[in-house]
């Protein structure tokens, strides 16, 4: 059994000699969901998983506590015949496989295949600093793995540093204290499937940006030979608009510029306006990583969008 990642893709080969063809029986959460039939290639036949189990994956913020980490049971069966196109007689018996799929990516370098280690896994992304950075009297979470399990460790409003649940990590607890500006808060689904937070501590702007489209009508009245100079000519429809924040981090660990790439590369962003949570998309598209060498102290700008229109439209 393995951990993979949904977001890259993940190859089961079968090599048996003599074979001309295979056939993968997919089930994903309980249900068979794909039978697919390959010819081989020198005696080889490759399926690819990944991305046929990630359309099965639920987006999940977590609740207000971060309570709940969806994942996706996958498993397989895979036939190998004599003949072409799953003819002939069968070889041997079936191969099977069990994994479960965690929302998360590997990164080019990291090459084919790259899974989590089940039996040792940090899920919450420090950039490796075990730092995380949170609001005075703020209350949050942290995720590991152990053995196969996902521990989620509770972070309390006070704590100061805090052991996993797993007992394979401790964590600093860095309490920021922001007079001026309120926080914002955001969770993402980080790279590797695991919901996370982040706060941003220094100025945060909201703005509105809309759209429309307009066409022009005759407004001249027959009946009198004459119009309204109070109509409207041009004829607005089809206007919304959506909700753009910027948000300032404060200033951060060097280390943490991965953390900044994962929520920029991250499908699943909200932010806690308020008791109000936004679905968002991260607009920013670009960054300058910064150094304490170059820049001596380390602080970024993201800007995010609502990921909904203002006006309802949904049919």
């Amino acid at each position: 059994m393995a951990q993979i990642l949904l977001r890259s893709p993940y190859f089961v080969t079968i090599t048996t000699a003599s074979h001309l063809s295979a056939k993968l029986e997919l089930t994903i959460d309980g249900t068979l969901r794909y039978t697919i039939l390959k010819n081989a290639t020198s005696n080889r036949t490759v399926f690819e998983i990944a991305s046929l189990a990630k359309d099965y994956y639920t987006e999940n913020y977590g609740g207000s506590t971060g309570s709940t980490f969806d994942t996706v049971a996958i498993s397989g069966s895979i036939t190998k015949y004599t003949g072409l196109n799953g003819t002939g007689s069968t070889i041997g018996s079936a191969t099977t496989f069990t994994h479960t799929g965690f929302y998360g990516y590997s990164e080019f370098r990291g090459g084919v295949n790259q899974e989590l280690d089940a039996d040792d896994e940090e899920l919450t992304n420090t950039g490796n600093t075990r730092i995380i950075y949170l609001p005075d009297n703020t209350a949050s979470f942290a995720w590991d793995m152990n053995s196969g399990t996902k521990f989620k460790t509770t972070i309390s409003t006070s704590a100061t540093s805090v052991t996993s649940a797993s007992g394979n990590y401790t964590w600093t607890i860095q309490r920021v204290c922001s007079a001026k500006y309120s926080h914002v808060q955001m969770r993402f689904i980080n790279h590797k499937g695991a919901p996370q937070d982040f706060y941003f501590f220094l100025k945060s702007v909201e703005s509105v940006n809309t759209k429309s489209e307009t066409f022009t009508r005759n407004i001249f009245n027959y009946s009198s030979s004459n119009y309204d100079a109070k109509s409207h000519q041009t004829l607005t429809f089809n206007k919304n608009g959506r909700k753009r924040f910027t948000l300032n981090t404060d200033y951060l660990a060097e280390a943490y510029n991965v953390v900044i790439e994962d929520i920029m590369l991250s499908e699943y962003v909200w932010i806690f306006i308020g008791n109000v949570v936004h679905p968002v998309t991260v607009m920013t598209s670009s960054l300058t990583k910064k150094t304490s060498l170059n820049d001596k102290l380390i602080q970024y700008t993201l800007e995010v969008e609502d990921a909904n229109d203002i006006i309802n439209n949904i049919v």
